[in-house]
């Protein structure tokens, strides 16, 4: 006695009924309510990406149209007409593939077959599966069987490509979108197959199984078909992910890490893609799935930690926040930007081989980081608000302190661009001038020397006290000025005097 033949879980789990379809409500409350009311309609068109129930859907309606005992709105899969349908042998539900029969002549043949009566069923049922691939010529001739069919003919047509289906066609049949089911969703449905089918699986490795059927169940279910053959019944996320070839999480957050501290070796920057390079990986998909991580780590940063929305289980998440709170966020976004002109780069230039994607990745991966030493525009304007809140004396920090941040960031650009200014010592602070004397060698108003013969005339009397008094309060506030001019000077590269600036005026 043979043994039966093995059947994978995408065809032994396939929906027999509406309700035991994964997501698609739109469509399976329509064709429902249309049975129940006895409304089925001549021609349908259903659209969707591949692998979320179109020819399921489609099978599940023709039964339902020719049941003889149908139960409300679904099937009774125990009838005859039912029980034909199911193994494929029945005579009046013909399903064709558009990709290998799209000449006129199959169309033709179609025409004409279409008006014989059923022979052991209510109606005839036809499934055109990829309509999309039927030719210009085909469409035509398919226009006035569609349009006025027999009474006892239905079309059901599925594609994945709306855009090639003539507007023609579209307006004779009612469509219906498909939509991709949900990530959660299609992990919840494998949970549920594993504990009938008796096999362990990880949470985490059910989810990256999901993420790589890309929100088709057929896919899912194959890849879970062959995650089982690889792990046995124990499934864990670790096994999943080296068959799927996830790289891992750790190795983006070292690759990250490595980025943002200026002291990284250029050779222990190159290390992760030269470990990629020598284990024969994929370069391309390396720098894709680095992008995707630079995406999860900067929603993460603004504190979204919804699991489907950035396509990663909760336990890493997790662990990438707490690793991720030392990263700016313009960072990230700069060093997404820099990695994503490299692939419009690796793009035009068509690269041959795997060498050669490595020398880009790794000048790239250098050029980041140089640019990354430099400090980044939003740490200077916290610092300059730091000193701003200090000056006005809402802050216990002495604002010599902050001076001295601001004095070594200066250092390390000083450092970083040997050929800019006139040695180390200019990239630091002066010392605060003494009550009365202007920065720069420029002296204030009380100790200028006037060459108007008159001065001494115009200083002396009312006037001249007038302006020596100013002269003293203005030499009282001169403590706080220096520092000010020297804040100017560091990040305007010029000094602006106070006096010089119109006031705003009174409100």
């Amino acid at each position: 006695m043979t043994r039966p033949a093995h059947l994978v879980l995408a065809r032994k789990y396939r929906p027999l009924k509406f309700s035991e379809v994964v997501e698609q409500a739109t469509a399976v409350r329509a064709l429902q309510n249309a049975a129940l009311e006895d409304r089925i309609g001549s021609a349908y068109l259903f659209f969707g990406p591949r692998g979320v129930g179109k020819t399921t859907i489609a099978r599940i309606l023709a039964r339902r149209i020719n049941c003889t005992n149908p139960q409300k709105g679904e099937p009774c899969n125990e009838c005859e007409s039912c029980k034909s349908i199911i193994d494929g042998r029945s005579l009046d539900v013909i399903e064709i593939d558009a990709a290998s029969n799209r000449r006129i002549e199959d169309v033709r043949e179609l025409r004409e077959n279409v008006k014989f009566q059923p022979m052991n069923s209510k109606r005839k049922v036809y499934i055109i599966d990829e309509v999309h691939m039927l030719t210009t010529e085909s469409f035509n001739a398919l226009l006035k069987t569609l349009e006025e069919p027999p009474e006892h003919a239905a079309f059901v047509l599925a594609t994945t490509e709306l855009n090639k289906v003539p507007e023609t066609i579209l307006s004779r049949c009612q469509v219906f979108t498909f939509r991709k089911v949900p990530l959660h969703r299609v992990q919840e449905y494998m949970a549920h197959i594993c504990k009938t089918e008796k096999i362990e699986a990880e949470n985490d490795a059910l989810f990256w199984i999901a993420r790589k059927g890309d929100g088709s169940v057929r896919d899912s279910l194959s890849f879970l078909e062959q995650a089982i053959s690889f792990c046995g019944n124990n499934v864990t996320a670790e096994k999943v992910r080296e068959l799927a070839g996830v790289y891992p999480l750790e190795l983006f957050l070292k690759l990250t890490e490595l980025l943002m501290d200026p002291q990284t070796p250029s050779q222990e920057l190159a290390s992760p893609v030269m470990e990629i390079f020598d284990q024969g990986g994929d370069l391309n998909r390396f720098i894709w799935d680095y992008l995707d991580h630079l995406r999860i780590l900067r929603y993460i940063r603004s504190g979204v930690e919804d699991s489907d929305f950035l396509g990663i289980p909760g336990s890493q998440i997790q662990n990438i926040k707490s690793r991720a709170l030392n990263f700016d966020p313009a960072r990230i976004s700069l060093i997404f930007d820099e990695i994503h002109g490299l692939l419009t780069t690796a793009f035009f230039l068509k690269l041959r081989n795997s060498y050669e994607s490595r020398i880009l990745i790794e000048m790239e991966l250098l050029k980041i980081h140089d640019r990354l030493k430099k400090p980044s525009v939003s740490a200077l304007l916290s610092k300059i608000q730091k000193l701003s809140v200090s000056l006005a004396g809402q802050d216990s920090r002495r604002s010599e302190d902050l001076m001295a941040d601001l004095t070594e960031d200066a250092s390390q650009s000083a450092t970083q661009q040997p050929g800019a200014g006139a040695g180390p010592a200019a990239s630091n602070f002066r010392s605060p001038t003494a009550p009365g004397t202007r920065p720069g060698g420029s002296q204030g108003p009380s100790s200028a020397h006037s060459t108007d013969p008159n001065a001494n005339q115009r200083n002396s009397g009312p006037a001249g006290a007038q302006n020596s008094g100013n002269d003293s309060q203005k030499s009282g506030q001169s403590d706080s000025i220096p520092i000010e001019d020297e804040l100017q000077k560091q990040f305007l590269g010029t000094m602006v005097d106070p006096d010089s600036v119109p006031h705003e005026p009174d409100e």
